[in-house]
């Protein structure tokens, strides 16, 4: 019984241990769980109150202002600067992303970090700055606060490790649509073979950033000779990235020197440069003498002639002989060809030499023929017409008007001709000047200027539209009833071109654009430095821009980045020029600077 006692005693202190040590247990586990969860509220609130650098108060109308740096160390203009960090403070928020990718240093500087606290940042590199050195920190355009507003224009801030900064300057502007926020490169090219300088491997001495109007500044430069380029720098890495970014190229490089200070007026349009070339997409017989052959991109029609065109018959290898090649609506990527009748059943290649595109790259040798069968159909189609200047949906045209005609084919250029007229509303016949671009295309300009206020009718004999195997039309007559407009409600422009640089070459050409109708765009072509003149002008707002086709190719050339070719020069006249009926804007000067 005793025994009992004890061995009950025991298990009754067994359990009652048990049980307080497992309370003392859940005690601790609530203690640690108590632990963690205020750990979590305290790591929340610091997450939140470190991101509140970041997120703008709510409320009030939206901030539309762009952001402004108050405060900055280094001073500008400061010399013997010997610390390794620099430090900036600002009006609001700012994303911080984009200040890194704003953010430059010229001459380079490696192993930049960056640290925040609100509205202000630290930045803190590892590298040593070089002594005697003007180093310009830039903040470029891309920089934008938490709303999104960007920096207006680049923030400059020189300083020196030595006892004098830097003072001689580049400006200019990136013209054009989207010039904001376009990188510019200066390379110095002391102590470098300018020949071997690539942007696609070698980044810029120095640079800057174009502002919300396209207008840039490079300042605090050394005396030396540049190499500049625009570049639209899509990847943020600024190198020039070929057919990614486009790019900008001045018509020479640039000397400063005490003597010449400061260049001012330097501008910059931007291309996107092609490096592929062209290739010969497809060969296809429309019928039994009609070839279409299409191109991969918009080729420079002066290139093809029938003579670069050979086609053969892949069995046989007799030539197939071609007629007369024309071209479909530009850019040209379908050329038409006329050919002796195909044989049905028989395989022809066709291949093209010497074709280049619009930037001047030359047809891959690889991928310049095609095949297709010969086509067993007759040509039965009658050939159409389309007045594509003047519209036939308009009334009125002006007394120096040109009529152009587009055929669906190549025509029988004589018999059209012999059925076409224009005449005034006494019946008298206007002799006009006719011209063919290619066998698809009719220009018809009066020989003298109509009168103003007049009615005129163009027609067309239709039995004169024949194609080349001679499908036309019967006899009857299409015409065209149009009202020149009286000169009493027309103006014009007109003053002179001067050119600053001595033996300049190559024709000027000179286009007017109304900024209300961009179909209205008149070009003027001089040989030389002289007066100009615009006339039969409507009321409106009018642009004027030029350029010097030192190349002679008729078309405005941006150059090339590398091997660096310049760009020819051009001038886009700063003002928007009004014009009113009866008030004639004189003594406007293109200048070639």
């Amino acid at each position: 019984m005793q025994k009992s006692k004890k061995v009950f005693r025991f298990l009754k202190k067994m359990i009652y241990c048990t049980f307080r040590k497992g309370l003392f247990k859940y005690i601790e586990y609530q203690m640690i769980y108590n632990q963690m969860k205020l750990s979590w509220i305290i790591f929340i609130a610091f997450i939140c109150l470190s991101c509140a650098g970041q997120v703008p108060p709510s409320g009030g109308p939206p901030d539309k202002s762009p952001p402004k740096i108050i405060e900055t160390s280094p001073l500008p203009g400061s010399i013997h600067y010997n610390k390794n960090k620099f430090n900036f403070s600002f009006n609001k928020y700012i994303d911080r992303r984009t200040f890194q990718e704003s953010f430059f240093i010229s001459p380079s500087i490696s192993g930049l970090s960056y640290k925040w606290s609100g509205k202000e940042v630290e930045v803190v590199f590892e590298d040593s700055l070089r002594p005697l050195t003007t180093y310009i920190i830039t903040i470029g355009t891309d920089l934008m606060d938490t709303r999104g507003n960007r920096l207006d224009k680049a923030f400059s801030l020189p300083f020196s490790t030595g006892d004098v900064i830097d003072s001689f300057a580049i400006s200019g502007t990136v013209v054009g649509d989207k010039s904001e926020g376009v990188m510019i490169f200066a390379y110095k090219l002391s102590g470098r073979n300018p020949d071997t300088l690539n942007p696609a491997q070698v980044k810029p001495d120095f640079l800057t950033q174009t502002g919300k109007d396209g207008t840039f500044l490079l300042p605090y430069l050394p005396a030396d000779n540049f190499r500049l380029i625009a570049v639209r720098d899509e990847y943020k890495n600024f190198l020039y990235d070929v057919q990614t970014d486009q790019f900008g190229i001045y018509y020479s490089d640039i000397s400063l020197s005490p003597e010449r200070p400061n260049l001012n007026g330097v501008q910059f349009r931007l291309a996107l440069e092609d490096t592929s070339p062209p290739f010969l997409s497809s060969a296809r017989a429309i019928d039994q003498s009609h070839v279409l052959l299409r191109f991969s991109e918009g080729i420079d029609e002066g290139s093809l002639i029938k003579e670069t065109i050979k086609i053969v018959d892949t069995l046989n290898k007799k030539p197939l002989d071609i007629e007369d090649i024309s071209f479909a609506k530009k850019p040209v990527m379908d050329v038409h060809l006329v050919t002796y009748p195909q044989n049905f059943g028989s395989t022809y290649r066709v291949t093209v030499s010497g074709v280049k595109d619009l930037a001047g790259n030359y047809i891959n040798e690889a991928q310049n023929s095609a095949e297709f069968e010969g086509s067993p159909a007759y040509d039965t189609s009658r050939p159409s017409f389309e007045l594509i200047y003047p519209p036939s949906d308009i009334a009125e045209i002006f007394t120096t008007d040109t009529f152009r005609i587009t055929f669906s084919e190549a025509v029988q250029k004589i018999k059209f001709t012999d059925g076409i007229s224009l005449k005034d509303s006494s019946h008298n016949n206007i002799p006009l000047i006719k011209y063919w671009p290619d066998s698809r295309e009719i220009w018809l300009t009066p020989e003298n200027k109509l009168n103003g206020g007049v009615q005129y009718t163009l027609s067309i004999r239709m039995d004169s539209l024949a194609d080349l195997v001679g499908n036309s039309y019967p006899d009857s007559v299409v015409s065209f009833s149009y009202q020149t407009i009286d000169e009493q409600n027309l103006s014009s422009i007109s003053g002179d071109v001067k050119d600053n640089l001595q033996n300049a070459s190559g024709r000027i050409f000179i286009s007017l654009n109304k900024i209300t109708d961009r179909k209205i765009n008149r070009v003027l072509q001089l040989d030389s430095t002289t007066s100009f003149r615009f006339d039969n002008l409507l009321e409106g707002r009018y642009t004027i821009n030029a350029f010097r086709d030192d190349d002679g190719n008729g078309i405005f050339t941006n150059g090339k980045p590398f091997p660096f070719r310049s760009a020819e020069r051009f001038v886009v006249y700063p003002d928007t020029l009004k014009v009113r009926a009866r008030w004639p804007l004189e003594g406007i000067l293109i200048e070639f600077k």
